[in-house]
């Protein structure tokens, strides 16, 4: 690069921000799912790849891009591993998985800047696809996300009730 004259090369932009408990319970969704996770350098240079029934990713990614990832992957195993996959095309595959990570990312408070429309662009993805896909991306989002709420405590019992009240 420093034999190169002009405009800086753009730069894949990256996800940011904290999933905190997210990244486990989305992990332990995935599997209460059936579905097998595992990390494997040779995927490179994917970040995730969804084999129908198992999802790797690459390790060494932050915490925030681990979760996109899994969450984009997730989205293929939940749309894209059934009947539906021959009935759609890469572009549209690609577009609806991403959707949903961002989706699902913003819901949690990640920051991904351009990182999903780059992507989406990147497959030829465009806001007309996603309008037609625009349910299924909704209701995929949906899913995970109740998946990401943490457990319900045990209902409080009458002998706690009448401590408290003492």
């Amino acid at each position: 690069m420093s034999q190169t004259n002009g405009v800086d090369l753009p730069e894949m932009r990256e996800i940011s921000g904290d999933p905190g408990e997210n990244l486990d319970r989305l992990a332990s969704f995935v599997r209460s799912r059936g579905i097998q996770l595992a990390y494997n350098e040779n995927i490179a240079p994917a970040l995730g790849m969804s084999y129908g029934g198992r999802i790797a990713l690459l390790p060494g990614q932050s915490k925030a891009e681990e979760f996109s990832t899994l969450v984009h992957e997730t989205a293929h195993e939940l749309l894209h591993k059934s009947e539906r996959r021959t009935a759609t095309t890469k572009t549209v595959r690609e577009s609806e998985a991403e959707a949903v990570a961002f989706v699902v990312g913003k819901a949690v408070g990640l920051v991904s800047g351009t990182a999903s429309a780059d992507y989406i662009s990147l497959y030829h993805g465009n806001a007309s696809l996603l309008a037609e896909s625009l349910e299924v991306i909704q209701q995929t989002a949906s899913v995970i996300i109740a998946a990401l709420e943490p457990p319900i405590v045990d209902e409080v019992t009458n002998e706690e009730l009448a401590e408290v009240a003492a």
